[in-house]
């Protein structure tokens, strides 16, 4: 670069909700590119901060006016007009060559926000979004279906995609279903960056031994949001059957429960049969992740079958491939490719309680394969599935930007 290409990142969440976005911030400016962050405040950081190089310009909102207006995009334009209004003036103000604008339903305020300006605008899919949304059971419950309108998002997909010069997928497998739905896009102008981890990041946090008193429990974890979509009540169903054999198999969940999905799983927890084997966290410092996949036997995603879940593979795995932990997946197309292909874990069918059990009770009576899928994982997860491997793909994408 003869100047110094200024990126303006947008996302409508705090800039602690995603690793996605840390990690590929901390890439571009590793890169040698000013990276700007606009983003929510909710209350608890200051309007301007510099965090590794990261400018971060914060706009504040009250959090739960956020969840309501993001949540009527589609029947309300108020949100659309608050974020066209912000990215305008973050624009203007920092002196953006390049807009970034993270999650597919921001397309339209960062176009709008971009307006006449010769600004490119690079739009980073973390999901498959209209897929995503027709799954969330807040969504297309009654009568919430009929104010959010989530079917909808499916008919804007195309025009979403057009808005943008450059677009980031999770994985190949959707970029090529983008490209089969949208032939017109072209194919140059579509990179893949997974959601990998940092693994420099990610082996500095120090392990804690102690972080859980274990007494003899055998530990199967899930890490992310507790959901259905998630195959939550799956895998608790499929405690119901272990324990009756195996007394000790324990399940620990550390994410948010999806609001929609509260109570069904408040009955889990209170149900006197699985009470003293199931924890659960709400939230845990993604810092102290490491010490819960260490002192756990197993890891695994029991996610549901679906468009989404078909698009990408989360972040999840790959942190627990990190730490040489055996996984237990659902038959989700991209997880089940990777776990089979590195024969690091085990596979499932989706929404079936029995098998899934069955393939826990197999690794729980088999320490010698936990280990040695456990090692397979990890050499796996070294070698090929991290930031250091995949953010050439972000960095040449950018080396076409010419300075304003």
């Amino acid at each position: 670069m003869s100047e110094q290409l200024t990126i303006g990142m947008v996302v409508d969440n705090e800039y602690y909700g995603d690793p996605r976005v840390s990690n590929e911030a901390k890439i571009l400016v590793q890169a040698g590119y000013r990276v700007k962050i606009l983003c929510f405040n909710f209350g608890s950081y200051p309007d301007r901060e510099i965090v590794d190089g990261i400018e971060l310009v914060r706009v504040r909102m009250v959090k739960k006016t956020k969840k309501r207006l993001s949540a009527l995009m589609l029947t309300l334009p108020y949100y659309r007009w608050f974020w066209r209004k912000a990215i305008s003036g973050f624009i203007a103000s920092e002196k953006i060559d390049v807009l970034h604008a993270h999650d597919m339903y921001m397309a339209r305020a960062a176009r709008e926000g971009i307006g006449n300006r010769a600004v490119p605008l690079v739009l980073d899919l973390h999901e498959h979004y209209p897929a995503a949304i027709m799954n969330y059971n807040w969504a297309i419950r009654f009568p919430a279906r009929l104010i959010v309108r989530p079917w909808r998002w499916k008919r804007f997909e195309g025009r979403y995609l057009h808005m943008a010069d450059k677009i980031i997928l999770i994985s190949a497998d959707f970029k090529k279903d983008v490209l089969s739905r949208f032939p017109d896009l072209k194919e140059k102008n579509l990179i893949v960056y997974p959601n990998v981890p940092d693994l420099d990041e990610l082996m500095s946090y120090p392990v804690d031994q102690n972080i859980l008193d274990k007494q003899g429990k055998f530990i199967v974890f899930y890490f992310g949001a507790v959901a259905e979509r998630r195959g939550i009540f799956t895998s608790l169903e499929a405690l119901k059957l272990l324990i009756k054999k195996y007394p000790d198999i324990t399940m620990l969940f550390i994410g948010p429960v999806d609001k929609a999905d509260r109570d069904r799983f408040e009955r889990y927890l209170n149900d006197p049969l699985l009470s003293q084997n199931v924890i659960h966290y709400p939230w845990k410092d993604i810092s102290l992740l490491p010490s819960y996949i260490n002192i756990s036997d197993i890891c695994m995603s029991p996610a549901t079958k679906n468009p989404q879940h078909e698009s990408g593979i989360g972040n999840k795995i790959f942190q627990y491939m990190s730490f040489g932990r055996p996984i237990i997946v659902s038959d989700c197309r991209p997880m089940q490719e990777l776990i089979e292909r590195e024969e690091c874990g085990l596979v499932f069918t989706n929404q079936n309680a029995e098998e899934l059990a069955d393939r826990i009770e197999v690794l729980y009576n088999n320490p010698g394969l936990r280990n040695e899928m456990g090692e397979k994982g990890r050499k796996a997860a070294l070698a090929k599935y991290n930031v250091g491997v995949f953010k050439q793909n972000l960095v040449g994408l950018y080396s076409e930007f010419p300075k304003i």
